[in-house]
C-alpha cells in the first residue's frame, strides 16, 4: 500500500481501547486529530474508540466526540473484556486498508504516526513500535519487562521484540486474519502478530507519562497478561514436571545408594525426622507445582471449550463495520422493551 496523492486514497482506522479515561481523553483526542489532519491527501482516517464499561463517564465523552465529528466512532462493550479483546473489537469495527492500534493515555505518542505510515509504504504488513524507555518508569518495572520478554522468548517458538507495545500498524491482510481466523478467547496480541510471520518493520519510541489517571495494568493484571502469553505460546511448562520428576528420582536413588554404602562399611544411618520431613516437603512442592502448571492450561482449555463469545458489543455510535466474529457478538442481543438492539449508528 502506498500513501500518495495519486490514485485511490487509502484509508486508515485508529483503534483506541479505553477504560476509565474520561479525564485525559479530550487532550488525547485533540492531539491525535491534529496529527491525523496533517495527513490530508495521503490517506483518509477514522478513529474508533472501544470502551470497556467505565464508571467515570468515558462513554459520555466518546458520544460527544462522535456527535461532533462523523469520522469518530464508538464501540461500547456489554461487559468487561480487557485490553486485548478491546483491540480485537475495534479491528472488527473497521473496514479500512490499515489499522493502527494505540492506547488513549498519550503514552503512545501520536506524532509517530506519519513515520509509521512511511514504513508501511515499504510493503510490510506490520509496523511494530518498540518502547525503549518510559518517562518516570522505575528500574524495577524496566527489569520485570525485560525479564518477561526474555522468559517468553526462551519458552516459546514465537520471538517477540523486547519492549514491543500494543502500538501497531496492521495491514488489511493481518486484520482479516485476526478477525476471521483467530477464534481463541485468551487473546495475546503481542504474541499473535509475530506468530503470523508476516513482513514486519520496527520503530522505537520513548513512552511518555500518562496524561491523566493511573495505569490500568496493576501488578496482578501484568502478571495475568504475562501468564496468558506464556500459556498461549509455550508448552514447555507442561514438560517441566518430567524434568523435576527425573531430578527427584535421581536424588532418591543417590540417597538410597548412600544409605546402602554406609551400612556396608559399618556406619550407622543417621536417624531422625528432619531428613524425612525435608524429602516429603520437596516431593509435595514438586507435585503442587506440576499440578498448578497443569491447572493453568486446563483453565484455558475450559474457557475455550465453553465457546462463549470473545466480546459482547452493547452499542455502537458513528459508522462501524462488522468484520468477522459471530453475529451474536455485534451488537449483543439485549432484552429491551421493544425488542430492538440498542444501536445508534
Amino acid at each position: 500500500m502506498t500513501f500518495s496523492e495519486s490514485g485511490p486514497v487509502p484509508s486508515v482506522s485508529v483503534v483506541v481501547p479505553l477504560f476509565n479515561e474520561a479525564e485525559g481523553l479530550p487532550l488525547f483526542h485533540a492531539e491525535l486529530t491534529n496529527v491525523l489532519s496533517s495527513l490530508s491527501g495521503r490517506c483518509t482516517w477514522k478513529i474508533i474508540y472501544v470502551v470497556d464499561p467505565s464508571p467515570d463517564g468515558t462513554t459520555e465523552v466518546v458520544r460527544q466526540l462522535a456527535d461532533q465529528d462523523s469520522r469518530i466512532s464508538g464501540v461500547f462493550l456489554l461487559r468487561r473484556a480487557g485490553h486485548q479483546l478491546s483491540l480485537l473489537a475495534g479491528m472488527r469495527a473497521s473496514d479500512a486498508d490499515a489499522v493502527i492500534t494505540m492506547d488513549g493515555d498519550l503514552q503512545h505518542p501520536p506524532e509517530l504516526i506519519p513515520e509509521i505510515l512511511r514504513l508501511y509504504e515499504t510493503g510490510v504488513d506490520v509496523v511494530q513500535t518498540v518502547r525503549v524507555s518510559t518517562d518516570g518508569q522505575g528500574s524495577i518495572a524496566r527489569g520485570l519487562s525485560r525479564g518477561f520478554y526474555g522468559l517468553i522468548n526462551r519458552l516459546s517458538d514465537v520471538k517477540m521484540v523486547a519492549g514491543g507495545a500494543d502500538y501497531h500498524l496492521l495491514s488489511r491482510r493481518v486484520v482479516d486474519i485476526l478477525c476471521n481466523e483467530i477464534v481463541e478467547r485468551d487473546v495475546f496480541m503481542r504474541g499473535l502478530i509475530p506468530w503470523l510471520g508476516l513482513p514486519t518493520a520496527t520503530i522505537e519510541f520513548t513512552a511518555r507519562q500518562r496524561v491523566a489517571g493511573e495505569s490500568k495494568y496493576s501488578i496482578r493484571r501484568s502478571l495475568s497478561l504475562a501468564t496468558s502469553g506464556i500459556v498461549s505460546f509455550s508448552k514447555l511448562p507442561l514438560h517441566l514436571g518430567i524434568g523435576l520428576g527425573l531430578v527427584v528420582c535421581v536424588l532418591a536413588i543417590l540417597t538410597a545408594v548412600g544409605a546402602v554404602v554406609a551400612r556396608l562399611v559399618g556406619n550407622d544411618i543417621p536417624a531422625g525426622w528432619a531428613t524425612l520431613i525435608v524429602v516429603l516437603t520437596l516431593l509435595s512442592g514438586v507435585q503442587l507445582l506440576c499440578l498448578g502448571l497443569i491447572g493453568m492450561y486446563l483453565s484455558v482449555i475450559f474457557d475455550e471449550a465453553k465457546k462463549r463469545p470473545q466480546i459482547l458489543v452493547a452499542e455502537t455510535v458513528g459508522t462501524t463495520h462488522r468484520n468477522g466474529g459471530p453475529a451474536n457478538e455485534w451488537p449483543a442481543r439485549l432484552a429491551t422493551p421493544d425488542g430492538d438492539v440498542p444501536d445508534r449508528q
